[in-house]
Formats: C-alpha cells, structure tokens, sequence
C-alpha cells in the first residue's frame, strides 16, 4: 500500500486527489496547502485525512511513499527538489519547472537516488491521443506531414507564466508521443494584449528530425473553448476534438497527389469513420500508471526527462518571443 501525499488543492489539486483516493493499492494520508478554507473542503470529503498548511510535513514524514505536486510553476522544482531528497518518488504537474537548469538538476537527482520523478502530461493518457498513436503507428494516414494544433479559450490568466507555458506543454507532449523524433527547429511568435509583460497569444512552429511539422496556436484571449488538432498525412487525415464527447476523433481517407510531369493534380476521396475509443478519465489512468511505475521500477510515459523536453522548448520559444518584442 504505497501511502501519498499532495501538495496543492486549488484548481487541479482536487482533481487529483479525488483520483488518487478511488486508486486500489494506494491510501492518501496528506494534504497540504496554505488556503484553510480549501483544506476544510478536502477534510469535508475525506475526513480520514490529516492537512496542513506547511507543505513540509508531507515531505519529510517516513510513512509517505509519493508526493504529487500540483503548485504554481515557480515552486515545482524547489517542492520536488526537497521531496526526492527526502527519499519519496514525485508527480509533478506540468510543466516540470519553469527553466532547463532545474529541469536536468531534478531528473539527475531522481535517476541518481532511484526514484520516479513523472509530470503529469494527462492527455498522452487520454483514450482518444492513444487510438492517434495506433492509427499513426499502423500506417493508415501514410507519413505525417504536418500537424496543428489549436488550444483556446478566455482565461485562465496566469500570473507568473505566459500562455504558452501554461497551454502549449498539452501540445506539445502529445506532439512528442505521436512522432517520438527530436524537434530540430522553433519558430514563436507572440503578443501581449492584456499583461504588457506576458504573451496571452502565441504561435509555434516546430520542425522534427523525421521531417514533419508541427503548428501550434495558443490563446487565453478567444471567444470560444478550443481543443483541436489535425493530422495530415500523405494517404489520409485526422481529426481529434476533444470538446466533442464521444465522437473525438474523426479519420478522412483522403488525400492529394501530384504528378510533375503532367503538372496535374489527382484528389482521393475515400471512406470517413469514427474509430471506436476507451473513455476512461484520463487522470485514473495517469495516477495508475504512476504507481505502477513506482511499484515495478519502471520509466514513466511522461517521464521526468519528457517533461525537461517540453521545458526546453518553452525555454527557447521565450528567448524568440522576447526578441520579437523587442
């Protein structure tokens, strides 16, 4: 029974806890965080807990196996730091932190102590992102051109990051699952229309070593809630919404050809389907995966060394969006 703790019970904090508490094979014990009021409401639905507002408690207490940190971004590596030095395997949510430096530090820390150190990446554990990776990997769609992706809405306005350090890490695990080659060139634009210190629009373009290209578009400032993606490939297409309930993902046999010698053109216009999907919450199934990582010494999906790829396309898209600015 590996015993947990959580740091963090604000807006995705009891999203988490309530997923770990229904997982068999682990018992939470703790929960921490400075908002009394959010910790009354945690103690209300599982009153068996202990909570405390000083998040050490958690950390150094001998009878806690894991910690999940679900904190601003700018406490992650410090929390983290802290936790696997006192011996506990560690989630954290995404991104891992907010510089490469302290991204490596954490990985070499948790490899050299022979703990897990996992970021929640919890759409590469969605039902519809894993058929993607089947359909990808089958050669239905032929070789991928490109891929866009578009993740909107109004808010939520962050204070201490830009969007795409909130948003664009979605984008871009899922990317890195469905090609799994190394990106080998960004471009990143952005504005600032509300904070003139933080982008609230940005778009990155992302070259990979395999040769497809990755478009991606993120705003807090849009009128609608977007969660789109399309993959085109060179015999067929892909849709994935993931605002549609059920019917998430839309496969188009479909395609275009071109002759040089004839300069001609020639559309294929095939079958459309929806494939069949798991739809279990991705949360269980990430928290799962988790402990089974945990349990049997295996490497995370979303791997600590995952998680400091993200970060380090964050880190270099914020160096091109300060010089655009400029």
């Amino acid at each position: 029974m590996l015993k947990a703790g959580v740091i963090g019970c604000g807006y995705w904090g009891p999203n988490i806890i309530r997923n770990l508490d229904a997982l068999p094979g682990v018992e939470l014990i703790y929960v921490a965080d400075l908002n009394t009021e959010q910790l009354a409401k945690q103690k209300a639905l599982y009153p068996y807990i202990k909570t405390t507002t000083n998040y050490l408690d958690i950390i150094t207490d001998r009878a806690i196996d894991i910690v999940l940190i679900v904190t601003p971004v700018n406490t992650h590596y410090r929390f983290a730091k802290e936790a696997l030095t006192n011996g506990k395997h560690v989630f954290v949510e995404k991104p891992l932190t907010d510089s490469v430096q302290t991204s490596k530090e954490l990985c070499k820390l948790a490899d050299s102590m022979n703990l897990t150190l996992m970021v929640g990446h919890t759409f590469v554990y969605t039902g519809a992102v894993r058929k993607m990776k089947e359909i990808i990997d089958s050669g239905e769609l032929g070789t991928i051109r490109y891929i866009t992706s578009q993740r909107l809405n109004l808010g939520l306005y962050q204070k201490d990051i830009n969007v795409l350090w909130d948003l664009a890490p979605h984008d871009l695990s899922i990317a890195d699952y469905l090609i799994g080659s190394q990106i080998t060139k960004i471009k990143a634009y952005g504005h600032r229309d509300i904070n003139p210190q933080l982008e609230d629009t940005a778009f990155l373009n992302l070259t990979y070593s395999t040769g497809e290209k990755v478009y991606i578009m993120n705003s807090w400032l849009y009128p609608e809630k977007v969660r789109k993606m399309a993959i085109v490939g060179t015999k067929g297409m892909m849709i994935y919404d993931d605002m549609e309930p059920e019917k998430k993902i839309k496969v188009f046999h479909k395609h275009v050809d071109f002759s040089k010698s004839e300069i001609s053109y020639q559309y294929e216009n095939g079958k459309e389907y929806f494939p069949e999907l798991i739809l279990k919450e991705a949360l269980s199934v990430e928290l799962s995966h988790f402990t089974d990582c945990v349990l049997n010494n295996k490497e995370p999906l979303s791997s600590g060394n995952k998680g400091l790829n993200v970060v380090k396309v964050l880190e270099e898209s914020d160096l091109l969006l300060r010089r655009n600015q400029a």
